[in-house]
């Protein structure tokens, strides 16, 4: 069936419905924080039966952060849908991670990355080796002042593999110019099938004129695969989501309705339904379009 085109007087029946948002450049201000007022008008829409849950690149530690105090009608996604997580039950319902080989094939490449782990007991943690530049230093000193993360400086990465550790996830941070040939590098990596073996994210950040963001993930993730999984999880019909950079356009393909907030990356408003309003913007446009 074909999809109703949207328009300004279309309304989403909440009891088939889920929203879904992302969050840095979306719902949350140029402060990295929900604007004043979005929790309690989130608790009124879930009062109200209104279903709204997010996926961000974030790790569980930042995102709990943020999202403190909100109601989780359905699991979030994080880290572009690597893991996803029943924050009411605190367990990772869901996991797409790279293969051992493939995580090690990483590691041999060029560049200074941030490696993401995750034990057995299903604890995340952050890895380094070398701080090669300021945002390296900033993104660090950030995380672990507000949100308390823990890093570990490693002489070697073999350490993790040797205490069992699970490698997931590697985020880099540099201009553009030096993290696309490392893009390159890793986007190029086969199975012994000849099927691509890692998934790429690569996108400016937020907050900070001419820092760029490499994420590698397993090729199973993103924020599409999210959609599909939400879908099938809690049984809705139609899902609506809110997005403004490129990891986003996976998560607007697999939507029946994706609106772009106005700060969003050009191609980002040229797949969307619309362009509205970030922060309270993406919490008016929902209440304003639920009957």
């Amino acid at each position: 069936m074909a999809k109703i085109p949207f328009t300004d007087t279309m309304k989403f029946d909440p009891k088939t419905t889920l929203f879904v948002t992302d969050l840095d450049g979306t719902l949350l201000t140029p402060d990295a924080v929900l604007p004043d007022g979005a929790v309690e008008a989130i608790w009124d829409l879930y009062r109200h039966g209104i279903r709204l849950t997010y996926a961000t690149a974030r790790t569980i530690r930042s995102a709990s952060f943020i999202l403190d105090g909100l109601p989780f009608p359905a699991p979030v996604a994080l880290m572009n849908g690597v893991l996803m997580r029943d924050m009411n039950e605190e367990r990772y319902v869901d996991s797409n991670l790279l293969s051992p080989e493939t995580a090690a094939r990483i590691l041999t490449a060029v560049g200074e990355p941030f490696v993401y782990t995750l034990t057995p007991e299903g604890e995340l943690f952050k890895a380094y080796h070398r701080l090669a530049n300021e945002h390296m230093e900033d993104f660090l000193r950030e995380r672990v002042d507000k949100y308390a993360k823990p890093f570990r400086r490693m002489d070697d990465f073999q350490t993790l593999l040797d205490e069992g550790q699970r490698i997931i996830y590697f985020c880099y941070l540099d201009t553009e110019e030096h993290l696309t040939p490392i893009r390159d590098a890793v986007a190029a990596l086969r199975d012994p099938a000849g099927e691509p073996s890692t998934k790429c994210a690569f996108y400016p950040d937020h907050y900070r004129p001419g820092l760029w963001y490499l994420e590698v993930f397993a090729p199973t993730a993103s924020k599409g695969m999210v959609i599909r999984r939400l879908r099938e999880m809690t049984g809705a019909k139609t899902i609506v989501c809110f997005g403004d950079n490129g990891n986003d356009l996976p998560m607007f393909a697999e939507s029946d309705y994706a609106f772009a907030a106005e700060r969003a990356a050009d191609a980002v408003k040229a797949a969307a339904d619309g362009v509205i309003p970030g922060g309270m913007g993406v919490i008016e446009f929902i209440r304003e379009h639920t009957r």
